[in-house]
C-alpha cells in the first residue's frame, strides 16, 4: 500500500488501485486505478457473470480485448464490459494511464 492509499491489485502488473465508493442500488464499487505503461490484467483474460464493469479513461490510452475484439478508448472515453463478457485491460500507451472502475450488478 502507497501513502497515497493506492495498492496493488492481485493479478493484475503495473496496476494500483484505490476504492473511493462503495455500494449504492446498482453500484457495488467506484475505483480508481494508474496503471504503469504495459500494466493491466488480470491475466488471463477472465469474465464475472454477476457484474458488469464500466471502464472511464481520464489519462492516458487504454486497450481491452473482449470476445469483440482488441478497442482502443482514451480519455473521456468509457468501454462497458456485460456481466459473464471475457476480457482484460492494459495500459497501451508509453506513459501512466488512469482509469475509474465501476463495477455494477449485471442485469
Amino acid at each position: 500500500m502507497r501513502e497515497d492509499g493506492f495498492g496493488p491489485v492481485p493479478g493484475h502488473r503495473g496496476f494500483w488501485a484505490k476504492r473511493v465508493f462503495g455500494e449504492a442500488g446498482r453500484v457495488l464499487d467506484v475505483s480508481i486505478a494508474h496503471l504503469e505503461p504495459g500494466g493491466g490484467g488480470p491475466v488471463p483474460a477472465h469474465a464475472h457473470p454477476e457484474r458488469d464493469h464500466l471502464f472511464l479513461v481520464t489519462q492516458g490510452v487504454m486497450e481491452a480485448r473482449t470476445p469483440e475484439g482488441i478497442r482502443r478508448f482514451g480519455p473521456d472515453e468509457a468501454l462497458m464490459v456485460p456481466g459473464g463478457q471475457t476480457h482484460e485491460i492494459w495500459n497501451a500507451g508509453d506513459g501512466p494511464a488512469v482509469v475509474v472502475g465501476i463495477t455494477l450488478a449485471a442485469e
